[in-house]
């Protein structure tokens, strides 16, 4: 190898150490919005919100899961004793059962994205504050949306900082 190959090597060994320096030198950010959005302590609190919220739902749901279940394993297993009507019985209860079930983990899934939404909504607010006060302090060239990026050091994603300074807004 030559001299120039070596300094060529040597310099890019340095340039991949000092890549995410650099990086931060040059204002180039990385942030996962949502992700930090969903990680304050409003949302953690809207969580318990929520669940406590859907409790009676969420348990009629797990109850109904389970009488379902009860019903085809007892028309499985119990299915060459029992006469026709008691088949088609079991069979109509099982579809109603399984109709109300699905109505019911529809019900829950949207009330559980609706609150999200509005959460997501309403949190906006402090995001753009908490970024214009970012950007009046760091100066960055990019903030990179982390959703997008397939890898970034830990050194230029500013998640979990945008956290503290929500959790501070709060």
């Amino acid at each position: 190898m030559n001299r120039i190959e070596k300094t060529v090597i040597a310099m890019t060994f340095i340039a991949t150490l000092l890549g995410p320096q650099l990086a931060i030198a040059q204002g180039i950010f990385v942030l996962k919005a949502e992700q930090a959005i969903f990680a304050t302590q409003k949302a953690l609190a809207l969580g318990q919100q929520v669940s406590a919220q859907l409790k009676p739902q969420v348990v009629r749901f797990d109850s109904m899961g389970k009488e379902l279940q009860a019903l085809q394993q007892r028309l499985e297993t119990d299915k060459d004793l029992m006469s026709d009507d008691e088949v088609l019985q079991i069979k109509t209860q099982i579809q109603n059962l399984n109709a109300e079930y699905q109505q019911l983990q529809q019900y829950l899934s949207n009330a559980k994205l609706q609150a999200e939404q509005n959460f997501l909504t309403s949190m906006r607010p402090a995001l753009d504050k908490v970024l214009g006060q970012f950007i009046k302090d760091n100066n960055p060239s990019v903030i990179i949306n982390g959703n997008s990026v397939i890898y970034n050091a830990t050194s230029v994603d500013i998640t979990s900082k945008v956290v503290e300074l929500l959790n501070l807004e709060s």
